[in-house]
């Protein structure tokens, strides 16, 4: 939600076509790592062992870092948006916010466990969404500019305080360079989907979501160009962003709004713990020295390395809210980060999908395998852009 408002406050409709891109890549690697799981019933992270018995050890490392500035990010929004919906008396509202729905997500990951957090997630889902549809119709776009936006690809030239081609790799960061991207082969699993009798059924699941990801992220790009960009408002933080709502539903824009991003950012925190905790248990039982152990017939919320996890990246993030940094400004900056790890993550999946002897018939096709090398041409593009633009800035 906040890359595609940023985009949209910043360069109208011009870069939908961008957010269609990355979501593209997304489906493709997700259920790329989705069809090795069934077909070969090994949790990912054990595939990604066979490409190198180093490569587990560098998703560990990368998972507990990529992590902790999701935790940051979300905590802040939490925080920030519950404040515009129900501000109390005191200096530290916000953080006071923060704390109490941190401490909530804890116990919904820590006790709970998946199906809990799945189904909570849909009700949060289904209050973006009507919160997007409503504001997009009243803001009354242009849809000839819409259409060619979504459409007509182009990178427009800089404007305001964020760049096109940061906002770029501010999305290919959020929705296909995270490690997050490895929590849905493990949401199947933990959804009971662990044959390649479910392949089917797992693909429409993950088409579904990709266009509905589009849809709510079009929505906002479209939205915010049709509100806040005429005003040349450049969004640094939640009240920023909820004039895309107000400046159309009034006060009922700006509450629907808050309860949106809301849903987006505690969905966040805990559909991300709950992923990283079952990544990190995978990693700790299956390659570590003296953590190794069988963990059949034991779900996920029983063991104390998944518990561990979530205790950690639940309260360790927690300083971010008393730093006084401002969320949006930290959310694309902090992302494009999360690009870096794409080559890494793409050519070790690449390698074990290839393989016949592990996939059959089932192996990559030449479709899968171009979608695959061009993102990670695409990502070392981006990040080569953006170093000249930084180091333009210094000569």
């Amino acid at each position: 939600m906040v890359s595609n408002a940023a985009a949209g406050a910043g360069y109208e409709y011009h870069l939908i076509w961008a957010l269609g891109m990355t979501l593209a890549f997304r489906f493709v690697w997700v259920n790329t790592s989705a069809k090795y799981v069934l077909v070969t019933g090994e949790s990912l992270i054990t595939g990604y062992g066979r490409a190198g018995k180093w490569v587990p050890w560098v998703f560990l490392v990368a998972v507990i870092m990529t992590r902790c500035i999701y935790m940051s990010y979300a905590m802040l929004l939490m925080g920030d948006t519950a404040d515009m919906l129900l501000p109390l008396p005191f200096s530290y509202s916000i953080q006071i916010w923060t704390c109490f729905f941190t401490l909530l997500g804890f116990c919904m990951t820590f006790w709970g466990g998946y199906l809990i957090v799945e189904s909570f997630c849909k009700v949060l889902v289904g209050i973006m969404g009507g919160s997007l549809i409503v504001a997009t119709f009243l803001a009354k776009p242009d849809p000839v500019a819409v259409f060619n936006g979504t459409f007509s690809p182009n990178l427009p030239d800089a404007q305001g305080l964020y760049s096109a081609i940061l906002i770029i790799i501010a999305m290919i960061g959020i929705e296909v360079g995270s490690t997050a991207n490895l929590n849905y082969a493990y949401f199947i699993q933990e959804k009971g989907w662990r044959t390649v009798a479910y392949l089917k059924r797992q693909r429409f699941d993950l088409a579904v979501a990709m266009a509905t990801m589009f849809f709510m992220g079009a929505l906002m790009q479209i939205a915010a160009g049709a509100t806040i960009h005429p005003l040349g408002i450049e969004p640094t933080d939640s009240k920023d962003l909820a004039r895309i709502f107000s400046e159309t539903l009034g006060e009922i824009g700006r509450v629907v709004f808050a309860l949106g991003l809301w849903g987006a950012s505690f969905s966040t925190f805990i559909g991300g713990n709950t992923g990283g905790g079952l990544i990190v248990r995978d990693i700790c039982r299956n390659f570590i020295p003296g953590l190794k152990r069988s963990t059949e017939g034991e779900t996920a919320n029983q063991d104390p390395i998944y518990r561990a996890s979530i205790i950690f990246w639940s309260f360790a993030p927690l300083y971010i809210v008393f730093a006084e940094i401002e969320p949006v400004w930290f959310i694309l900056m902090a992302s494009p980060f999360l690009v870096l790890s794409i080559p890494l993550l793409v050519v070790a999946l690449l390698k074990i999908t290839n393989d016949r002897s592990l996939m059959g018939d089932y192996k990559n096709g030449w479709f899968t395998n171009v979608v695959m090398v061009t993102l990670v041409l695409v990502t070392l593009y981006l990040i080569y852009l953006k170093v000249l633009e930084f180091y333009g800035k210094f000569i």
